[in-house]
């Protein structure tokens, strides 16, 4: 489950990323946004990457 939600954290930073380039481009946003936008999705991103290359243990497991 927490995979699947650092896939959809991944693809919302890089669909924020190419939203914000393309709007960028057209000169459609205010330019102070921009970098407050290509922060939040690559934090987005980063975040998603670590759920996704982490490992995760059980809590609360007996241990063997």
């Amino acid at each position: 489950m927490i995979r699947l939600v650092g896939i959809m954290f991944f693809a919302l930073g890089a669909a924020m990323t190419y939203l914000t380039y393309q709007e960028a481009a057209a000169a459609t946003l205010v330019p102070p946004l921009i970098p407050v936008f290509y922060l939040l999705s690559s934090m987005l991103m980063v975040a998603g990457f670590a759920a996704l290359i982490a490992r995760y243990k059980e809590s609360g497991a007996p241990k063997a």
